[in-house]
């Protein structure tokens, strides 16, 4: 099943430079999922209050060009075939004014809420989703990320009650503004990324405190997301 999302931009989705955010990019893209799973009577907030949660664990994105201001969007989202009972796949493409302008993917897993433990993907949910044999990357696994050895700039942030989402603890896409804020000044004015790789590792919750740090690595600008006692929550590559 391909899902078709048509997405009427507001002014907030856009840079001085009338460029689309990159955190727009990726709400546009994740609304489109949220779509595809109405469709297939998979309705996400009733799945958290039954205790199952869809979670997201890792994306990527590739952009080959930015959204304008003006531009009509059109987002397209299906899933892979599901090759392992604990991981599926959901892949994206942006078209701008009919033309491609962004792909991407992400990996899922469905969590008990109770235990925070991951449940196998049953037969009859990939069914309802209706996988496509269509790849937006012909390498299905994701490049792993390490963790820079030394960083140089890094700075603490509070959680906000608006940073928590349905789930209680912070939305996925909110971990994309804490990386933002430590880029370095000349880097954050630019910000003409064109590729984006997120690795969810550990949720953060309401009442912690984050440090995020930065450093870069061969022209990468890579964010590292810790707690307070020094864990890795969460990974983010821009390049």
């Amino acid at each position: 099943m391909i899902i078709d999302f048509e997405y009427q931009p507001v002014l907030e989705d856009y840079k001085k430079n009338g460029d689309m955010k990159l955190g727009s990019i990726l709400k546009i893209l994740e609304n489109s999922g949220n779509k595809h799973s109405d469709r297939a009577g998979d309705a996400i907030l009733e799945g958290s209050n039954s205790g199952v949660a869809w979670v997201l664990t890792d994306w990527m994105i590739e952009l080959i060009a930015y959204p304008k201001y003006g531009d009509k969007i059109l987002a397209r989202t299906w899933s892979e075939p599901v090759k392992q009972p604990l991981v599926c796949t959901r892949d994206f493409e942006m078209y701008c004014n009919g033309a491609l302008t962004v792909k991407g993917t992400t990996k899922w897993i469905r969590l008990d809420l109770t235990t925070n433990r991951p449940c196998k993907v049953t037969p009859e949910i990939i069914e309802k989703y209706q996988p496509e044999d269509k790849y937006t990357f012909e390498e299905a696994r994701l490049p792993r990320l390490a963790a820079p050895e030394a960083f140089s700039n890094e700075i603490e942030l509070p959680i906000r009650r608006a940073d928590i989402d349905f789930n209680d603890h912070v939305h996925n896409l909110t971990y994309l503004d804490y990386a933002l804020e430590v880029l370095p000044a000349d880097v954050y004015e630019n910000r003409n990324f064109k590729k984006l790789r997120i690795s969810y590792k550990l949720a953060v919750k309401s009442g912690e405190e984050i440090v995020c740090k930065y450093a870069n690595v061969e022209g990468r600008h890579i964010c590292c997301i810790y707690g307070k006692n020094g864990d890795l929550r969460t990974q983010i590559e821009f390049d």
